[in-house]
């Protein structure tokens, strides 16, 4: 089965935070691996579907995005960020799982 690099995941989850939002690289962890935590099990065997045929790439993709509501991002919002700076931060965090998951596919 296609193993997911969330190791690489949280690299560019820091990469990102120091980008948009002036740093906040450890909340910003933080909330990736309680992401993974809720969201790694659903993911991985969405991937086993579509590495097998049983699902679109289309499909995949849609599912990974629908976990959106996972990523709470409850660390950044401790700190007193802004709605708009959360959204844009978590809508590139799951752009990047969403990617790392496709990587995953031999």
């Amino acid at each position: 089965m296609a193993q997911i690099d969330w190791k690489n995941i949280e690299s560019q989850t820091v990469t990102l935070a120091k980008t948009l939002l002036n740093g906040y690289a450890q909340q910003a962890t933080q909330d990736a691996r309680d992401f993974q935590a809720k969201a790694e099990q659903q993911i991985a065997e969405w991937l086993g579907d579509l590495a097998k045929g049983d699902i679109t790439k289309k499909k995949f993709t849609s599912l990974v995005r629908g976990e959106r509501d996972l990523a709470e991002m409850r660390a950044l919002k401790q700190v007193g960020l802004a709605q708009v700076a959360l959204d844009t931060f978590t809508n590139g965090f799951m752009e990047i799982v969403l990617n790392a998951a496709l990587a995953a596919i031999p």
